[in-house]
This record gives C-alpha cells, sequence and structure tokens, in this order.
C-alpha cells in the first residue's frame, strides 16, 4: 500500500500468520486432500459427495467447498450425478510443475533471508534436522508430513501472503505426486538438499540459499524423469 514502509508490511505479514480458528471447508480440503495424498482415495476412484461427508461428519456445504479446491488444483474431477473422480497422477505434469515452482522456490528463499525473524530461523532448523532424521527411518507417511511442515513453516518466514498461497497449491500437487514415486532411498538425499537451502536462510545468505534450490530442483527433475520408466511406489 502507499506510503506504507518494507517494515510496516512485514508487520501486517506477522500479524496475517497468527493462529485462527479454522473453518470447517478448510478442515474438509486438508482432510480430502491428505487421503488423496496417501492414495487412501487412490487414482480412478469413483465416490459421491454423501460419503465423503458421512466419513468426516461434516455437512455438505464444506465438503462441496473443499471440492471446488481440490479440482482447481486438480486433484478431482466433479461429475453432476455421478460423483467425484480422483483424477490420475501425470508424469509430465509434474515436470510442468516444476518449472513453475522453482523460481518462485527461489522468491520463498529470497523473502525468508530479508524477513525472518530469529526465532524463525530457529525453527526452520528444528524442523530440517527432524526431517533428516525421519528421512533415515523410510518411513513415508512421517516422512511427507515432515516435508510439510518445513515447506510451511519456509513459506510463512516470507511474509508474503500471495507468494503463500501460491506455494500450499503447488505443494499439494508436489506432495501427491512425490508421495507415489519418490523411493524411500532417496529421502535422505533429498532431506540433505533441504537442509542446505535451511542453512543458506538461515545464515541470511542468498547467494547459497538460492544455489541450494538450483541443486534441490536438478535433482528433483531428474528423480521425475525416472518416474517415466515405473509404476507407482504404493
Amino acid at each position: 500500500m502507499e506510503g506504507m514502509s518494507e517494515t510496516s508490511l512485514i508487520t501486517v505479514g506477522a500479524a496475517e500468520s497468527l493462529p485462527r480458528t479454522r473453518s470447517l471447508a478448510e478442515t474438509a480440503y486438508d482432510t480430502i486432500e491428505q487421503m488423496i495424498v496417501s492414495r487412501r482415495l487412490a487414482p480412478g476412484a469413483m465416490v459421491s459427495e454423501n460419503e465423503i461427508a458421512a466419513e468426516l461428519s461434516l455437512g455438505r456445504t464444506p465438503i462441496r467447498e473443499a471440492l471446488a479446491r481440490l479440482k482447481a488444483i486438480g486433484f478431482v474431477e466433479v461429475h453432476p450425478r455421478r460423483g467425484v473422480l480422483v483424477t490420475p497422477v501425470d508424469v509430465i505434469r509434474h515436470l510442468e510443475l516444476l518449472e513453475v515452482r522453482r523460481p518462485l522456490d527461489e522468491t520463498v528463499a529470497r523473502c525468508a533471508i530479508r524477513r525472518a525473524g530469529d526465532g524463525e530461523l530457529k525453527i526452520l532448523r528444528g524442523l530440517a534436522a527432524d526431517l533428516v532424521a525421519v528421512a533415515g527411518d523410510r518411513d513415508r507417511d512421517r516422512y511427507f508430513r515432515a516435508k510439510r511442515g518445513l515447506h510451511e513453516a519456509q513459506t510463512r518466514a516470507a511474509h508474503n501472503g500471495t507468494l503463500s498461497a501460491t506455494m500450499a497449491s503447488l505443494h499439494a500437487q508436489s506432495r501427491r505426486f512425490w508421495y507415489s514415486y519418490e523411493p524411500s532411498d532417496r529421502f535422505t538425499e533429498s532431506a540433505r538438499h533441504h537442509v542446505e537451502i535451511v542453512e543458506g536462510i538461515a545464515g541470511r545468505d542468498e547467494s547459497r540459499a538460492v544455489g541450494a534450490v538450483v541443486r534441490l530442483f536438478s535433482f528433483l527433475d531428474a528423480l521425475t524423469r525416472e518416474a517415466l520408466d515405473r509404476r507407482p511406489l504404493v
């Protein structure tokens, strides 16, 4: 806004990141998204709004709102009078998504370096260490929960609401792909790349952080191309 300093904007951003009461639609979205990511609702499954509402003990209105958001990011197709179809995981689409994500991840790193408080940087380091520990156990569910927590903390540390909303959608799509295709024996290598990014951010070293993002995406691109030749792992 005109007349506001960057410091003022950061203060506003920090206020916006304070905990708030979640709506039923947000709860429904998070739950259904995780069901799709973890393949509890597998690609090709056809379900009804009523079935989902009954399983989650929620009304149809929040379910409908959640499904509209999931449709927007390509997780489902809504067919009137037939039901809700869970879409397939598309390797080529994920390669396209990586092209979009890389410059945005660089922006997240740059913004976090400029705006994150010391407490936020400490949290990032802790979450990165947690990711490494979980990666070594090769537990798929715990690994992806830890990675999601780190991603969300990084975008919060950037203090840019528009960027956070955009990254939330892209991370959800990536998470779905990787849950199906990332081999557990590559978890530790992936975690090391994330640690390098966090160390660059925490040290407020833009060159180091952005360089680590570039290396991560080279790794992710190669891993995605390997998936062209194999079936989903789960």
